[in-house]
């Protein structure tokens, strides 16, 4: 599965918005931020059935980057 998602900084905190799906993550760094939205978007998706087969497999979840200020490239790893 693939998601946008737009970095904003603020003071003191990074916040990565979700486009398609109406979630956040929140962090010191964009990277912090990037891994809380992914957090996030995993506990969204992750619809529990009334009785969930034996094993269930995740779709990982692929966050692009759309809209940055220029200066996150460089504290991203």
């Amino acid at each position: 599965m693939r998601v946008s998602a737009v970095l904003i900084q603020m003071p003191e905190v990074w916040v990565a918005q979700c486009e398609e799906v109406d979630r956040t993550g929140e962090g010191r760094t964009p990277d912090e931020a990037v891994a809380c939205l992914r957090q996030a978007l995993e506990d969204y998706f992750d619809v529990q059935a009334v009785a969930p087969p034996a094993e269930t497999v995740a779709a990982p979840i692929e966050i692009v980057i759309v809209a940055a200020p220029s200066n996150a490239a460089s504290l991203m790893r």
